[in-house]
């Protein structure tokens, strides 16, 4: 044990929602706008690991057109949101502490402004921490 308390009861139960996130963590489809994520495997582990409760549902990482379909409201960007969107624009693999030197603000307030951004839609983080890369996923705005 690496200080963890894990009984396989939620594997029995979520196996197949395991073995799907597992994939959605690999899996791209670059033409078709689909990257790899880790946000359902996380939720998994999250459950197993920190006893928290985050539903399980293998539909929510179902691939289909219906999904991948935006909409055509324009995505409402802050000023720093749109300079991080700017030098992600010229350079994808940026880190946090390189933009927060440019926009001269600290690594912890780029991180909360990247998490902004993906929520709203507007990037997502492919590959992994270290090595990856921003992709700007909605420049309507």
């Amino acid at each position: 044990m690496l200080g963890f308390d894990a009984e396989n009861s939620l594997f029995a139960e979520n196996s197949w929602y395991f073995r799907n996130a597992l994939v959605r963590a690999n899996y791209n489809d670059i033409k078709n706008g689909i990257y790899e994520t880790t946000e359902y495997l996380e939720k998994f582990l999250r459950n197993l690991l920190l006893d928290e409760k985050h539903e399980l549902h293998n539909r929510e990482m179902h691939i289909s057109g219906k999904y991948l379909q935006g909409h055509d409201d324009p995505i409402k960007l802050e000023k720093r949101e749109q300079q991080i969107i700017d030098l992600l624009s010229q350079k994808s693999d940026m880190t946090g502490k390189e933009m927060g030197d440019k926009l001269r603000c600290s690594e912890a307030t780029v991180k909360r402004e990247l998490q902004k951004l993906v929520e709203k839609g507007a990037i997502k983080r492919v590959g992994a921490n270290k090595k990856g890369e921003w992709i700007i996923l909605d420049q309507k705005s």
